[in-house]
């Protein structure tokens, strides 16, 4: 049963990576593309920079099991790994040999030169922190019993040894905020549990602390929201180049290999926009969904053609505007077989 579950996973992850993503570009032709009506600066579509980011020890919350176990620090490694995979954000390291206000407020302080002097003086530009919200181990005994198997000599007896089944759970948050002002950008909860069951001789063989299942519990969490944190830190990729071949469509981007760009990442397409409020009678600029593609084989370190899959009505694709990498959570992400 584990082997076809095994050949499925793989067969569903060739299937979503790399199903109509080869592109032949001889066969395109070049299509004229008029400039978006806000177009980015030379600085934004050259820069090379990532977003600076000092990843904190979630609070354990003076909870007994989750302190024992380290959890806060060992979310904190996960998400400080998930996110440097993913090539979208640049992590600073810090010493924490001082308390966290002082290491919050010298941060602060950086960023505020920084915006200053108008250059990079090593300063974070976010905070990603969160808190335990409740972390337990908890454990069940299942008795010894006989059972029944059908074989070609008739009904065999079984015997199904004593078990101890154990459970740890970890609910709570992750929070991003930004630097110097320290607004909370945006939050994500988790809330998973992990299971581990051992053959017991009887009642009396527990396990009663397992610091390993509660940062397990707790890896599950950062992998549960590290597509939400890989979103809100996903560089864009702006359009600079469009061909067509019938009524197919392709565009080159300035997102490539370097940042993340991967075959058959599927992608969000945006366009600045004016949105005017009637109660305030106020305009202000807002980054709008026009439609979805997908990353093809075509790919350099700096950039890479995108296959227009669908645009909303009436929207059209101009130079100027960009992309974003859409990450999801994978079908098998529970069970760590497969994530996007």
């Amino acid at each position: 049963m584990q082997k076809i579950q095994f050949i499925i996973a793989i067969l569903m992850v060739v299937v979503l990576t790399g199903c109509g993503t080869s592109i032949n570009l001889t066969k395109y032709s070049p299509s004229t593309l008029d400039k978006t009506k806000y177009m980015p600066s030379k600085k934004q579509i050259m820069s090379d920079s990532l977003p600076k980011v000092i990843v904190m020890n979630l609070d354990n919350n003076d909870m007994k099991t989750a302190t024992q176990a380290n959890l806060g620090g060992s979310m904190a490694t996960k998400i400080n790994s998930l996110l440097t995979k993913g090539k979208s954000v640049r992590i600073l390291k810090r010493i924490q040999k001082v308390s966290y206000d002082k290491m919050i407020s010298r941060e602060i302080k950086a960023a505020q030169l920084s915006k200053e002097l108008g250059t990079d003086v090593g300063g974070a530009d976010y905070i990603i922190t969160g808190q335990i919200g409740n972390s337990t181990y908890d454990h069940s005994f299942r008795e010894g019993y006989y059972y029944y198997v059908k074989t070609k000599k008739g009904k065999v007896k079984r015997y199904a040894s004593p078990t101890m089944s154990y459970t740890a759970c970890a609910t709570g948050n992750i929070k991003i905020f930004t630097l110097p002002t320290l607004l909370e950008a945006d939050s994500f909860e988790f809330d998973e549990c992990v299971k581990k069951s051992t053959v017991v001789r009887s009642s009396r063989d527990i396990v009663r602390r397992n610091d390993g299942l509660i940062r397990r519990a707790g890896d599950e969490g950062a992998d549960t929201i590290s597509y939400a944190l890989k979103n809100f830190f996903s560089k864009k990729g702006y359009i600079y180049e469009m061909k067509k071949e019938s009524s197919n469509r392709i565009v080159k981007v300035t997102l490539g290999l370097n940042h993340g760009a991967k075959e058959g990442e599927e992608v969000n397409f945006y366009k600045i926009e004016d949105s005017f409020n009637v109660l305030t009678e106020q305009s202000k600029q807002e980054e709008i969904i026009i439609g979805t593609g997908t990353i093809s084989d075509q790919i350099t370190e700096t950039s890479s053609w995108v296959i227009v899959d669908e645009l909303n009505l009436g929207k059209t694709i101009q130079a100027g505007d960009f992309i974003k990498i859409n990450y999801e959570e994978g079908f098998f992400s529970k069970t760590g077989k497969y994530f996007k």
